[in-house]
């Protein structure tokens, strides 16, 4: 497992974009292969993993066998997954397992979604399916989810509405030096307590928007013979949890989460106070502070204290979201994680330009589905 490296990247924009599901995905495998440092025939790419959460988006079916045309190699095998949020990483989580049992050498792992094809009303019918069925029947959607999760989060440990609004904030901030990100827009604090209200506590500068564009990874057994600086999965870990908010014991924690968090840190034999930078799964930005507890950053409750300590911003001791996050970046829900795993490579190889940290050794990267129900965490290092 500790050899299995990353040795290439695509990724499009994130936006309201022209380009069709044919286009993001021809486009992303395209760049992908010619990123390559050392170069690489599609012949020896054995699989190909798709990661799309809903195909009523794309309107294509076997997008598995579609991103074969694109690779021009139809000796490889492919498939889709869906993990609702977390399906990219799940994506990646699959491409890794079938690397370690050497069924292929390497993998191709595609992530998009053509999220603008639908209305808002019809897509929120659709990113519903994400909860529990009974949350369905009673027509209780992601943002009125996670604001009960919030409104929990606020009455047993003191968060205020200043502080959801700041994660907004600082991820838009971060979102300015990112020339993918669907937002280039700096915001403040009472631009997000004006916004409109979603449902209480949630407001609409609290959520992540409808998003277009694809994101793709290259992974390989034996790296070094496509790049001298691989960045290297050292620890994944897989949980889950109940699929409604109601059947929680604690609604402000992300229980899977903190379970795929340990068994990361368990594999790659690090801890939280090795981790030099993150990307968060900030769909609906109250849910980055819990997040931050969950994953060993801070104590139970305490995690208010990070972001008003500025300890999470840009240039703090733990930068998180640099990327701009799913709030400032955007979510196209396939290409999500992925996304994250090329903003994380690209940081540990020193190329991610104006937005680019230093001193990182081991950064880590939290991806969840609906509110929870499904976390993989991934541990990345040079």
């Amino acid at each position: 497992m500790d050899d299995i490296g990353i040795v290439s990247y695509g990724h499009t924009k994130y936006g309201i974009l022209s380009e069709n599901t044919a286009d993001l995905l021809n486009n992303v495998i395209s760049d992908c292969l010619k990123n390559v440092d050392k170069g690489i025939s599609p012949k020896n790419i054995g699989m190909v993993i798709v990661s799309c959460a809903d195909n009523q988006f794309s309107n294509q079916a076997q997008t598995g066998a579609l991103a074969l045309r694109y690779l021009e190699n139809y000796d490889a095998e492919a498939f889709r997954v869906e993990a609702a949020c977390a399906s990219g990483s799940m994506a990646t989580y699959l491409a890794r397992k079938m690397l370690a049992a050497e069924y292929v050498d390497n993998v191709l792992v595609v992530g998009f979604e053509k999220m603008s094809r639908l209305s808002t009303e019809t897509a929120t019918s659709v990113l519903i399916r994400g909860g529990s069925p009974e949350e369905n029947q009673m027509g209780i959607t992601q943002p009125a989810a996670y604001a009960m999760m919030a409104q929990m989060y606020m009455n047993k440990f003191g968060a205020t509405e200043e502080d959801f609004a700041a994660v907004s904030v600082k991820n838009h901030v971060n979102a300015l030096r990112n020339p993918w990100a669907q937002f280039h827009r700096k915001i403040g604090i009472e631009d997000v307590k004006n916004s409109r209200l979603i449902a209480s506590p949630i407001r609409l500068l609290h959520c992540s928007p409808i998003s277009d564009g694809a994101a793709a990874i290259l992974l390989s057994r034996k790296p070094k013979q496509f790049t001298d600086t691989p960045v290297y999965i050292k620890g994944m870990g897989l949980a889950h949890d109940t699929l409604g908010v109601f059947e929680r014991d604690d609604p402000t924690s992300v229980v899977s989460s903190r379970k795929a968090a340990s068994k990361a840190y368990k594999e790659a034999d690090t801890n939280p106070k090795d981790i030099d930078a993150a990307e968060i799964h900030d769909a609906f930005t109250p849910i980055e502070l819990m997040i931050y507890e969950d994953l060993g950053f801070a104590e139970k409750g305490k995690g208010i204290n990070l972001i008003r300590e500025g300890k999470v911003n840009f240039d703090g001791d733990l930068p998180i979201n640099v990327s701009g996050g799913l709030k400032g970046k955007g979510h196209p829900i396939g290409a999500t994680g992925i996304g994250m795993m090329v903003e994380m490579y690209l940081q540990l190889r020193g190329e991610a330009d104006e937005r680019q940290l230093s001193n990182l050794n081991s950064v880590l990267l939290e991806n969840h589905g609906g509110t929870g129900a499904t976390s993989i965490v991934t541990i990345l290092e040079r």
